[in-house]
């Protein structure tokens, strides 16, 4: 296995590539001579600077007392071969990016690993936790020896699409882009095969009826897809989407006047579809709060168990807050709208196109996110 080279090139690039847009560095909290040092022989290593002997002594140079090499030095210097080490040595040096004592912000350490699953999945690796040091996880690669798993096909399977956007609220200011939104994702849905029920500006009744109905329809399919736009609010650990009738005077009219976004994940569970997507573009700052005799603390929403079989796609991370947009569409709905019905393209590998997109347009200010349970690769349009 340590001389094998199935992790083809283009891949390596992409990941590599991802550091850059991402504008996460590979070596961490450490120093890059200390980095490097824990996977390649510095001193042995010859110098490229006639200035020293050896490896250790002209990184150290540049990198750490003068800080004159790009980063990015390390993909292509001839010494380490990234793109084209053996799958062992390559894999080694991802694992070594996540390890708890190169990297403690755990949102970066969860982006990095699906990206490199999402990248290292179709060469038959995965990158999966194996143990903790002082409670934080570490991390090794194994190749997948199962059988490929079974690829979804719109020609054999049912698919059924709910597609709900809120903008006109009653008592807060209405936004500009979710029914934009939900207009256009159902019409993008509807060519790539779905049978699409579309609700705008439901009140709360009108939304549990939609979800209900939508629950009880989806029995009968393969493929379920449930996308929400417009304001939501975690409360105490729980994620509820806000109809256009709430008036959420106080914290606890939360749990009265709007939708637990658990009751379509319900449905989902009991329906038995192979496959089921939520997406949530619902993560805008919560227009209520100001008027609440004390703020909740927790802005954003907060993450959701994605049963067995599906995803969980949301604007923006855990706990932080998304664009409207200045266009027609949201920021993060832009993007979905980009990649959803690229050929050939995987959900999880269309996702992360939409993650870094939206991290570029965004300055960095917002990163998608997704919780998935999925159990077989899934493609909007083979």
């Amino acid at each position: 296995m340590s001389k094998t080279h199935k992790i083809e090139l283009s891949t390596r690039r992409n990941i590599l590539d991802a550091f850059l847009i991402t504008k996460i560095s590979w070596y961490g909290n450490l120093d890059q001579t200390n980095f490097l040092g824990r996977l390649f022989d510095l001193s042995s290593l010859p110098s490229t600077d006639h200035r020293y002997q050896t490896a250790q002594k002209d990184i150290w140079k540049h990198t750490t007392l003068n800080d004159d090499w790009p980063d990015e030095w390390v993909f292509t210097d001839s010494r380490f071969n990234l793109l084209h080490v053996p799958d062992q040595t390559f894999l080694d040096f991802l694992c070594l990016t996540i390890h708890p004592t190169v990297r403690d912000n755990q949102e970066q350490v969860i982006t990095l690993l699906e990206i490199y699953n999402n990248n290292i999945s179709k060469h038959r690796f995965e990158i999966i936790k194996t143990g903790d040091i002082a409670g934080r996880p570490i991390f090794s690669f194994r190749e997948i020896i199962t059988a490929p798993q079974a690829v979804f096909s719109p020609r054999k399977e049912k698919r059924l699409g709910l597609i709900v956007g809120c903008a006109n609220y009653t008592y807060a200011t209405p936004l500009g882009n979710p029914n934009n939104d939900a207009n256009a994702i159902a019409n993008s849905l509807q060519e790539l095969g779905f049978e699409v029920i579309k609700i705008i500006d439901p009140t709360q009744k009108d939304l549990k009826v939609a979800i209900d109905d939508f629950g009880e329809k989806l029995k009968d399919y393969h493929v379920g897809l449930y996308f929400f736009a417009g304001h939501g609010v975690q409360i105490k650990g729980l994620n509820y989407v806000i109809p256009i009738d709430a008036n959420l005077k106080s914290e606890r009219m939360v749990e009265y006047d709007c939708v637990d976004a658990n009751r379509v994940l319900s449905h989902m569970e009991e329906s038995k579809c192979s496959v089921n997507i939520v997406i949530l573009d619902a993560c805008r700052d919560n227009p209520f709060e100001r008027s609440w005799s004390r703020g909740t603390g927790q802005r954003g929403l907060a993450t959701m168990n994605a049963p067995t079989g599906s995803l969980i796609g949301y604007a923006t991370s855990p706990g932080k807050t998304a664009s409207d947009g200045v266009g027609a569409n949201g920021l993060y709905t832009e993007s979905l709208l980009s990649h959803i019905s690229e050929k050939g393209t995987s959900i999880t590998s269309m996702f992360q196109k939409v993650r870094l997109e939206v991290i570029s347009k965004s300055k960095d200010e917002q990163l998608p996110w997704e919780s998935t349970s999925l159990t077989a690769d899934f493609f909007f349009n083979p």
